[in-house]
């Protein structure tokens, strides 16, 4: 058996592994540390690096400082179970009051994610390592609208940094994964999961890739507050809704 055949027969296991705790479970942890060997270095650095080009988060508020980018693609599931992806038209983010009470329902605005980042052959591969972990858990999945969000959250000395000013909550997805793409000069961002009935499971993500994949229908979910080590923290993340379609 060849180097590449083996290493292609671990990743399968591997994602059959995590699609069965995500079924069982309701969430998975994915660890960076294996992650980060499936991409060239090369691609993961530069795909990386588009969050130094965020925005500032204008419609987020009491004093969180956090910078933003959204964008959609489309995503269908092959006979041979790859996923293939076509970018969707730019438009407001918008979640139910019922999910997030702290925007009421409002429409938000983001800037968009420019579509050589969307189809960025790591962003792809990212998304598609998702997918096929819920495949895994969810086999009748086939078709996916996939929103997208590049988040940076900056905490000072003065202030800790908040990646979910709405507290514990929901979504309003089928499925979310959650990657740890970046932190710096920060301590904290512990994510916390809430099951019913079930003692909390809390982690920290700490390298990158470093990820979670979560049933959004079925737990409720939360980050702690980060704090600056002396100097601005930084924290980015990529987050991954999957909505069945």
């Amino acid at each position: 058996m060849s180097v590449a055949t083996v290493a292609l027969t671990r990743r399968a296991e591997a994602l059959g592994k995590w699609g069965d705790a995500l079924a069982g479970d309701d969430f998975v942890a994915l660890p960076g540390s294996e992650l980060t060997g499936w991409f060239p270095p090369a691609d993961l650095a530069r795909f990386a690096a588009t969050w130094e080009h965020l925005p500032r988060d204008e419609t987020v508020t009491g004093g969180v400082v956090r910078e933003r980018r959204y964008g959609r693609l489309m995503a269908s599931r092959g006979p041979t179970g790859q996923w293939s992806f076509a970018p969707l038209p730019h438009r407001a983010f918008q979640q139910t009051a019922e999910h997030i009470p702290l925007y009421d329902g409002q429409a938000r605005m983001f800037s968009p994610i420019p579509e050589s980042t969307l189809t960025d052959p790591a962003l792809t591969e990212l998304i598609g390592i998702d997918l096929a972990v819920v495949a895994a858990a969810a086999p009748q999945l086939s078709r996916a609208e996939v929103g997208l969000h590049q988040i940076r959250v900056l905490a000072t000395p003065d202030a800790p940094g908040s990646p979910t000013p709405e507290g514990r909550h929901r979504d309003g997805h089928d499925f979310i994964g959650m990657h740890l793409m970046g932190r710096v000069h920060c301590a904290g961002g512990e994510s916390v999961i809430h099951r019913d009935g079930l003692p909390q499971t809390r982690m920290t993500l700490t390298d990158r890739l470093d990820s979670l994949v979560v049933s959004d229908t079925r737990i409720t979910h939360e980050v702690t507050p980060t704090v600056a080590d002396g100097t601005t923290g930084v924290r980015d993340m990529l987050l991954v809704d999957i909505n069945e379609r």
